[in-house]
């Protein structure tokens, strides 16, 4: 592309098949983290899954409410 005039229409012809071989060969790089805050009252129940006591991954979406529900405990 450097023989080629800025005001040639070959030119953006020409990017567009350098970026047809170039992106493909790209490595994924991930540029944000996704951050997902799981709250807990424990007002009325213990025992949630936590960096201390990780019996269970702690995202109820992760199919695991089931294994950490019949964990909690009544507070006294």
């Amino acid at each position: 592309m450097t023989g080629v005039a800025e005001d040639d229409p070959k030119l953006k012809e020409l990017f567009h098949q350098a970026m047809e071989i170039w992106l493909p060969e790209l490595p994924d790089v991930m540029t944000v983290e996704t951050v997902i805050l799981l709250p807990r009252n424990t007002t009325y129940w213990t025992n949630w899954p936590t960096a201390e006591n990780p019996y269970v991954h702690e995202g109820f979406w992760h199919r695991t409410a089931n294994l950490f529900l019949v964990e909690l405990e009544p507070v006294e």
